[in-house]
């Protein structure tokens, strides 16, 4: 997840969210969460409503050397319980596991902007100025300077393929693709003609894909790869050529990619971690 955008910052905190947010970035059994619902059996026959765009903040932070485990212990013991009193009931929180190290990232789901017209904000209210200046300056004691970004992005349900997930996943290969000017319908075409069909026959648990709003390239789109395992990646990424050739052949492959020249103009991509027991997470 190290694009300009990325530098700048996360929440995806992602908040965090902060995608990811989420780039987006999650709990797979609300129907807010950057992964995805999982999904009930429907009749076959039955109209499916268009699934609603999901806003989510993003927020990104960078620790300092050596002081992650101390911060996962603030974070546990002193951060969530005063996110839950000022009333957050999502915020997913991943840590990079292969990319630039000490990235963290929250993802929090959004119906709408309105939480962002609130004064005072919503810790404030809960711990009064004293308390929110104290957890901040506690909270900051971790980051590095200059580490912190945050943007808005919006989910896009019909570029993504969550209905098979069942529980969270893992971990998630992050792609930041930048998408060259008046390009993005031949992109999003392709994602849907030529790549989600890939995904689907890969055997990932989900991929779901976000477009950042505010705060970032607004011609960059996120996309998010759901996995239990790295042998799982290594062996089904549907990236890897290698994938789209077992799949559906070398000429598949190749044609897949000739279709994203000139069209796809920056690809960057991380592995990050999904923590459960340092996360916000639905009832």
């Amino acid at each position: 997840m190290k694009s300009a955008t990325m530098k700048k910052l996360f929440l995806t905190s992602f908040a965090v969210a902060l995608f990811l947010t989420a780039l987006a970035f999650g709990q797979t059994s609300s129907n807010n969460s950057v992964a995805g619902n999982s999904a009930q059996a429907q009749p076959a026959a039955a109209a499916q409503p268009a699934a609603k765009r999901q806003w989510y903040y993003i927020a990104e932070n960078t620790l300092k050397a050596g002081v992650a485990n101390d911060y996962y212990e603030f974070r546990a013991k002193e951060r969530i319980p005063a996110l839950k009193k000022a009333g957050y009931k999502q915020q997913e929180f991943w840590v990079s596991v292969v990319g630039e190290s000490g990235k963290i990232y929250t993802v929090e789901p959004m119906d709408d902007l309105s939480l962002f017209d609130q004064s005072p904000n919503r810790l404030t209210k809960a711990l009064g100025e004293d308390g929110a200046r104290a957890l901040a300056a506690k909270t900051m004691k971790y980051i590095a300077d200059g580490g912190s970004h945050t943007w808005l992005a919006r989910s896009r349900p019909d570029l993504s393929w969550t209905e098979q997930m069942t529980a969270p996943p893992k971990i998630a290969a992050v792609s930041h693709v930048k998408i060259a000017r008046g390009r993005t319908a031949d992109f999003e075409n392709y994602l849907k003609n030529d790549y989600l069909p890939i995904v689907k026959k890969s055997g990932v648990l989900g991929y779901s894909v976000l477009t950042v709003m505010y705060g970032g390239d607004v011609s960059e789109y996120i996309t998010l790869t759901f996995f239990n395992s790295f042998a799982e990646l290594e062996k089904n990424d549907p990236f890897l050529r290698s994938t789209v050739q077992r799949i559906a052949g070398a000429e598949t492959a190749e044609r897949n990619f000739q279709k994203t020249i000139g069209v796809i103009v920056g690809l960057e991509r991380e592995l990050i971690r999904f923590r459960p027991d340092l996360s916000i997470l639905p009832k």
